[in-house]
């Protein structure tokens, strides 16, 4: 019932198509069986082409792969709800606290908005449930039935890297709760091999011959001591089982560098080589913090993850990311359920409660302290530096301890109807709280968000001209564009530059290597400040050389443009260059060639997620409106002056 209800909910509120920031490369790289940004993600891709073969003719290859995250965060619910409501058969009208837990834990707003979108994420979080189902089998059953689900739990959290490393987090709950015997005590065979296949699996995802070494020295160990202590003597192949299917596990990673071989059209990265395999897995091409020392003070990382926790019960009752009591009381009430839920939980079934307590803390402070991120997108500004916040907002890297919330604040719920006799199927009510506090705010389909990034997609590849070099500036002027041209077909002759990822060699050697340019390596240009910018340079100059026409995105800084070329016009939603870079940095002439994608209007509805984008990406194509705008001193002519990057 509760799978069956948050499909109902993801359908409803589904996106229709591409959504901004990741989606856009990972439905590209899905449906050309490609290799998105690292990690990497080889089994997700596996997963999302055979999805897109399946259901993209039918529904489109967009909608099917928000349908995937659909599915399987809705498939995550259903088995939430069985690991609550099977766990003790005595725990009275357990079955309603668990529906009533899987229902708040999938209308979370992190959870909720990774379900009805193309994102990693919402398998992630399926892999996860599905390590601690079992995890929780293999304590129920006895003997050779238990073993099996024992390595089945090993084989799962080995398979990890290939997934997506965010899902080790939910390792060590899946430990605990298979460790743990009914009687009490723990096995110590268990924790030993999966605690080693955790560090293993760790070591995998970063590349650690010495974490990876450890994690098999570990696992050894749990093995010699069940041969040792076992009566009937299991054979050696029965007792190497769980390690070889670690090995099985990690070489699924093995899938990228088959593709690269091929060159798909999504190849980031290029592990062509076991070497540029390990720098994908490993996300290299990142600048991947150490724990210590902090990139934020630790007070503001704290307060960015009670910022996200506030925006989780009943986002829609605040102003977009700023609260209100509303949105307060909701939080805090939603806090109180989980507490009273932990505490039920703990009477009712000890074990799954000491397993989502301990997903619960590794989901929220574990991830805050491992990950060492910066202060969160929207929080500390005017005492913290603008370089020292996110891109975008995180939320989404805290959402299974969000989801181990969920689950307690439905167990809190029971708990509450329990302490005042009152019939248990009044627990589900408690999920009213998110499903009517987060609806407005994740309603995809009426939201600008619908339409935006097909529209400035569009906008963007059909400004520009025939074969040109288009430089762009980032995720959201770059992967819409890619879904457009991989899946759509729309303007494949453009090349699209996108300037953040040019200081990656792999994608400059992939560059020259699809549009045929050639450009001396390492000559200096004058004005150049930074690798990215001498490299966006000499790549123009070659296009120029070879008769493409340049063309820059509107959301490139006029510093930036100044080093691709001169005499800058604006045509549609881009602008031309004239003549080659003179630095001369003369205002662009605002041309009159009409934009053949009509945006939707802005005081359309507004999406009220935290990193929607809409709005600012759909300023960026009607830079073309500072034509028909008085020149002289406005506020409106200043802010798409500013917007459109014009000088």
């Amino acid at each position: 019932m509760a799978g069956g209800v948050l499909l109902l909910v993801y359908a409803i509120t589904l996106a229709p198509g591409v959504t901004f920031w990741d989606a856009g490369e990972l439905i590209a790289a899905a449906h050309t069986f490609g290799i998105p940004h690292p990690p990497g993600t080889p089994l997700y891709m596996a997963l999302g082409r055979a999805w897109s073969m399946l259901l993209g003719d039918v529904i489109g290859v967009a909608r099917a792969m928000n349908l995937l995250s659909a599915v399987c965060t809705a498939a995550a619910g259903a088995l939430s709800a069985n690991i609550v409501g099977r766990s003790d058969a005595q725990a009275q009208n357990a079955a309603w606290g668990a529906l009533a837990g899987a229902l708040c834990a999938g209308l979370m707003t992190s959870a909720w908005a990774n379900a009805t979108e193309a994102e990693v994420y919402a398998v992630s979080l399926l892999h996860v449930v599905a390590m601690l189902a079992c995890a929780q089998r293999a304590a129920d059953e006895h003997d050779v039935r238990s073993h099996r689900w024992v390595v089945c739990t090993a084989y799962l959290i080995a398979l990890i890297p290939a997934v997506h490393l965010s899902a080790l987090v939910g390792a060590p709950a899946a430990v605990l709760l298979a460790s743990r015997r009914r009687e009490g005590g723990w096995d110590l065979c268990r924790v030993l091999l999966l605690l080693g296949v955790t560090v293993a699996s760790a070591g995998v995802g970063r590349m650690s011959v010495t974490l990876t070494g450890a994690g098999i020295a570990i696992a050894g160990a749990s093995i010699a001591l069940r041969v040792r202590n076992s009566p009937a003597r299991p054979s050696v192949r029965h007792a190497l089982a769980p390690l070889m299917l670690v090995v099985l596990a990690s070489s699924a990673l093995l899938i990228m560098f088959v593709r690269a071989q091929f060159d798909p059209a999504v190849n980031q990265g290029n592990p062509a080589s076991l070497i540029s395999l390990a720098d994908v897995v490993a996300r290299r091409q990142y600048d991947v913090a150490a724990m210590w020392p902090r990139r934020a003070p630790i007070w503001i990382q704290l307060a960015t993850l009670a910022q996200y926790a506030d925006w989780q019960a009943a986002f829609a009752w605040g102003r977009g990311i700023f609260t209100t009591p509303a949105r307060v009381m909701a939080t805090v009430a939603f806090a109180m359920l989980g507490i009273a839920g932990w505490r039920e939980m703990r009477k009712d079934m000890p074990r799954v409660a000491e397993a989502l307590a301990m997903l619960s803390i590794c989901g929220s402070l574990g991830v805050c302290a491992y990950l060492n991120l910066k202060a969160g997108s929207s929080i500390g500004y005017g005492f913290v530096a603008a370089e020292a916040h996110e891109a975008r907002e995180r939320d989404y890297f805290f959402v299974l301890g969000f989801w181990g919330w969920g689950l307690f604040a439905g167990y809190g719920a029971l708990a509450f109807v329990r302490s005042r006799r009152w019939p248990a199927p009044l627990a589900i009510t408690a999920a009213l709280i998110p499903l009517v506090g987060n609806w407005t705010a994740l309603d995809r389909p009426r939201a600008l968000g619908a339409s935006a990034p097909r529209t400035v997609a569009s906008a963007l590849l059909e400004s520009a001209p025939r074969s040109a070099v288009l430089f762009v500036a980032g995720d959201n002027d770059t992967y819409p564009l890619w879904y457009l041209q991989q899946v759509e077909g729309v303007r494949p002759d453009v090349a699209l530059v996108t300037i953040p990822l040019l200081p990656a060699d792999w994608y400059v050697a992939e560059i020259a290597r699809r549009t045929g340019l050639r450009w001396p390596v390492g000559e200096h240009v004058a004005g150049a400040r930074w690798q990215h910018e001498e490299r966006a340079a000499l790549i123009a100059r070659a296009a120029r050389a070879a008769g493409r026409p340049v063309a820059v995105s509107a959301a490139v800084s006029s510093s930036n443009r100044a080093l691709l070329g001169s005499r800058w016009a604006l045509a549609g939603a881009v602008y031309l260059s004239g003549g080659p870079a003179d630095m001369s940095r003369e205002p662009p002439v605002i041309g009159t060639i009409p934009i053949s994608a009509a945006a939707p209007s802005v005081s359309r509805r507004r999406a009220k997620l935290p990193d929607d984008v809409s709005a600012m990406m759909l300023a960026v194509i009607d830079c073309q409106r500072l034509g028909r705008i008085p020149a002289g001193r406005s506020a409106l002519r200043d802010s798409l002056e500013v917007t459109c990057n014009l000088r």
